[in-house]
């Protein structure tokens, strides 16, 4: 069996702002990252206050700040990922299940930051929503088994270019 790390070095994640980068692929062995959505997003805007008046179509704004910058609600982020023994980085069998739920600790358990070198952003976020896998397929060959699942992380400021 080859070992199958083609996404090295594109992924990262780290648990405190003056921490250190980890690339997923070594970070939890059999741990894929598929895709990851919403380093683009933009949030509604949260300063913005219309009205329109009963004879007319046009409408009056206000933004309400001293600079008149619209302020933007921060956005989720979702990381869909898969645990397979094909993206192991060895040719021992793992656990797929210890292997997912590692995963899943590491990512929900405070604060985490997430780099992306495919959309060239970072971003600090935290999980605010309940997490379950998408599908489990668990109990087979152990190159059959697998784990895929989907965790939205909430935003806690704008992502900025990574450094």
């Amino acid at each position: 069996m080859a070992i199958n790390n083609e996404l090295k070095e594109t992924y990262y994640v780290k648990l405190a702002e003056n921490g250190t980068w980890r690339d997923v692929t070594s970070l939890v062995n059999g741990v894929r990252v598929l895709a990851i959505e919403g380093f683009f997003d933009k949030g509604e805007p949260v300063n913005i206050y219309t009205a329109q008046w009963v004879d007319s179509q046009i409408e009056d704004y206000m933004v309400a700040n001293e600079n008149n910058a619209v302020i933007h609600k921060n956005t989720d982020i979702k990381i869909t990922f898969m645990v397979h023994q094909k993206f192991a980085n060895t040719t021992a069998t793992i656990n797929v299940a210890a292997q997912h739920d590692m995963f899943v600790n590491y990512l929900t358990n405070g604060a985490i930051w997430v780099r992306s070198k495919y959309a060239d952003k970072q971003v600090k976020c935290v999980c605010l929503e309940k997490y379950e896998p998408t599908t489990i397929k668990l109990k087979r060959n152990p190159q059959s088994n697998y784990m895929l699942g989907t965790i939205t992380l909430h935003t806690l400021e704008k992502p900025t270019t990574a450094s």
